[in-house]
């Protein structure tokens, strides 16, 4: 099977995900993706244009849509998979379903895309081209959602942790980042408050990621460590895997049912204490495989 893997980020921040579909085809898998750099001092001096543009639902592509259609003269894929789509001109998957009929276009997507502020109008007006749209929030699939902007097809598939990264490390004696309870991921002040309300009652808490250095957060508890540090890939599953309990919070702005980590922690066979969903309660049986809160 010949694929094509589309995205709005470079290949580096997607291997887990790109080693997946090269396992499952068999195949070399071909990469596409948004040049984040402007070539030109024109587009140099256009970037604050670029980015009011993006604010208003049409983000540049910096030649992508030229790009896969160039592409597509040389070589025929079976299945195109499309990470997003924001950047995708519908013009563009109609061309490509006229003029290549054996190639499925599948939208594939970790965020809540019927949320605005996560699609662009590129999206709002290709998505009903799309064979199939792939969502990990459940509610997507609603009929008043997804399925309201003219999606035909769609599919809701929990998220799911890389088996080469996300597993038990075997020499926690080597790894720093090691606590009694950690939390790794970006600064919300939700999250915060949970964090302090544990270290007001003498729990001691490590906190990585990012966005953590701003002054709201700053007055703490004695109990809260910030480290400033983003912990990625080994790393990352690493001190998860030799802490005793790792924090799972949700992001209120996605309507998170569940996340990357509720399926990353367990997979490092460390004990996830999680806000209790539908999901969670579906994935995992509380008090036994994760504690709720």
């Amino acid at each position: 099977m010949k694929i094509l893997f589309i995205s709005n980020s470079a290949p580096n921040k997607l291997n887990a995900l790109y080693n997946a579909l090269q396992e499952v085809s068999g195949e070399e898998v071909d990469i596409l993706y948004k040049e984040k750099k402007y070539k030109t001092s024109y587009e140099k001096k256009n970037k604050l244009t670029h980015r009011l543009l993006a604010k208003v639902g049409f983000p540049s592509d910096n030649g992508l849509n030229k790009r896969l259609l160039d592409q597509l003269i040389q070589k025929e894929y079976d299945l195109m998979l499309v990470v997003k789509g924001n950047i995708l001109f519908p013009s563009t998957i109609k061309s490509i379903k006229k003029l290549y009929k054996k190639t499925k276009i599948v939208n594939w997507s970790l965020d809540d895309m019927y949320a605005k502020h996560n699609r662009s109008s590129y999206y709002t007006r290709g998505i009903k081209y799309y064979d199939l749209v792939v969502t990990s929030k459940s509610y997507n699939c609603n009929s008043g959602e997804l399925p309201s902007l003219g999606v035909k097809d769609i599919l809701f598939l929990y998220q799911a942790y890389d088996k080469n990264i996300h597993k038990p490390c075997h020499n926690c004696q080597d790894i720093r980042e090691k606590h009694d309870v950690i939390f790794i991921g970006y600064a919300e002040k939700e999250r915060f408050q949970y964090m302090n309300y544990l270290a007001n009652h003498g729990v001691e808490v490590h906190i990585y990621g990012s966005g953590w250095n701003k002054p709201q957060f700053q007055n703490h508890h004695k109990n809260i460590h910030l480290h400033f540090e983003t912990l990625l890939n080994k790393h990352y599953s690493n001190a998860v895997s030799c802490s005793k309990i790792a924090l799972c919070f949700l992001r209120k702005i996605n309507r998170d049912l569940h996340t990357s980590r509720s399926i990353e922690i367990p997979a490092c066979k460390t004990l996830m204490l999680a806000e209790r969903t539908k999901e969670h309660n579906h994935l995992f049986m509380e008090d036994q495989e994760a504690v709720y809160f």
